[in-house]
C-alpha cells in the first residue's frame, strides 16, 4: 500500500509539496517540491529513499525545492515534455497515463490537465478498485480552480475539468497545491451566502490548528461548496454576484466565475 505525507510550507503562497511512499519496500516520490531541507528531513525520519521528483507545472513555487531536492537525493525529475528548459533539473517527460510509482496493487498515474498551463499534469493515486486520491497541482483547490493568468486559458480548464473530474467519485481525496481555503471559501460564499455546506465546512476548517492541521476534502465536499463544481445549480445560475440576466451556457458561467475570482 501507498502512503501520503503532506508537507506544509508557510510561503506567501502556502504551498504544499506531497510525499508519497511504501513502508515495504522503503521508497518514494515527491510532488511539487519546495522546501528540500524539509523534505529530506521528512525522508531520514521515515527512513525512506526519493525514487523521482514530479512536477504538474514548471510555476518557480512548484519547482522551487527541485535542484537541491536532486543533489541530495539523486532522484530523477520529472516533468510536462513542453515544460523543458522551464523545470530545473529536469530528467524525463512526464506521459498521459503513465505510471510513476506503484507498490502491492497501487499505483501513482499521470493525467496530462491543460488549463492553469498548457504544460500541467495531475496525478491520481488508484488501487486495483479505482481512484483513491488527486493531486492537483494548480488546477483545483479546495473551493476553487486555479488562476489563468500565467499561461492558461479558461476555457480549456473548464474542458479539462468537466472531462476528467466531473464524474470522478465522491470518496476522491483532494490534495491541492496550495492552502486556500479560506480566500475560496469566502468566494463561494459570496456566489452562493445561502449554501450551508459552506458554513459547515468553514465551521470544520475552523477548528483546525492554523498552519499545522489541515482539512482535506473529497470530491463530494467539493460538489457541495465548490461553484466551479456547482454550475448547474439555480443559486449559482442566478447568484447575483454574476450580474447578468443571459442564460449561459456551462462553459460561459465556468469562464465568468473564474474572471470574478480573478478581482474578488
Amino acid at each position: 500500500m501507498l502512503s501520503v505525507l503532506q508537507l506544509y510550507s508557510s510561503s506567501p503562497l502556502r504551498n504544499f509539496s506531497y510525499l508519497i511512499y511504501s513502508d515495504r519496500n522503503g521508497e518514494a516520490v515527491c510532488v511539487d517540491p519546495y522546501d528540500a531541507k524539509q523534505i529530506v528531513t521528512a525522508l531520514k525520519k521515515l527512513g525512506l529513499k526519493l525514487k523521482s521528483i514530479l512536477n504538474t507545472h514548471e510555476h518557480p513555487d512548484h519547482v522551487h525545492g527541485n535542484l537541491e531536492l536532486k543533489e541530495e537525493t539523486k532522484a530523477t525529475v520529472f516533468g510536462h515534455p513542453d515544460a523543458r528548459g522551464k523545470i530545473p533539473g529536469m530528467d524525463e517527460i512526464l506521459k498521459e497515463s503513465g505510471v510513476y510509482f506503484e507498490n502491492e496493487g497501487d499505483s501513482l498515474v499521470a493525467w496530462e490537465t491543460p488549463g492553469h498551463t498548457d504544460c500541467h499534469f495531475c496525478f491520481a493515486l488508484q488501487s486495483r478498485t479505482g481512484t483513491h486520491s488527486v493531486f492537483s497541482g494548480d488546477m483545483i483547490f479546495n473551493a476553487g480552480v486555479g488562476n489563468c493568468t500565467r499561461g492558461g486559458n479558461p476555457s480549456r480548464m473548464y474542458h479539462t475539468i468537466k472531462n476528467r473530474f466531473y464524474s470522478i467519485p465522491d470518496e476522491v481525496l483532494l490534495y491541492p497545491g496550495h492552502d486556500y481555503w479560506e480566500n475560496n471559501l469566502g468566494f463561494s460564499e459570496s456566489i452562493e451566502p445561502g449554501n450551508h455546506s459552506v458554513t459547515e465546512v468553514r465551521s470544520l476548517m475552523e477548528r483546525k490548528t492554523k498552519d499545522v492541521d489541515f482539512l482535506i476534502s473529497d470530491f463530494g465536499m467539493e460538489r457541495k461548496i465548490n461553484p466551479f463544481f456547482r454550475l448547474n445549480e439555480d443559486s449559482v445560475r442566478n447568484s447575483k454576484r454574476l450580474e447578468s440576466k443571459e442564460s449561459l451556457s456551462e462553459e460561459e458561467l465556468f469562464i465568468r466565475l473564474r474572471k470574478l475570482r480573478d478581482s474578488w
